[in-house]
């Protein structure tokens, strides 16, 4: 099989063990099934990993607010 070196800003080791499983389960499942599955499922992730829970309407997600401070002077 042939390797590759994808060369990016990976910050998976800021999620926690599990999380990191589920990506990791969520590689191997894509890659067990068909290619037209597997671009279903990335337009799915895609949107996901676009969203702003600061202002996107998520369902089963209620917005995060932002604590701005106003600064005197």
């Amino acid at each position: 099989m042939p390797k590759h070196i994808i060369a990016m800003n990976c910050r998976i080791n800021e999620l926690t063990e599990s999380h990191q499983v589920t990506i990791v389960h969520l590689i191997n499942h894509l890659a067990s099934h068909s290619y037209i599955y597997q671009v279903h499922a990335m337009n799915r992730i895609e949107k996901i990993s676009n969203e702003n829970p600061y202002c996107d309407d998520i369902p089963g997600f209620e917005k995060l607010t932002m604590n701005l401070e106003e600064e005197d002077g």
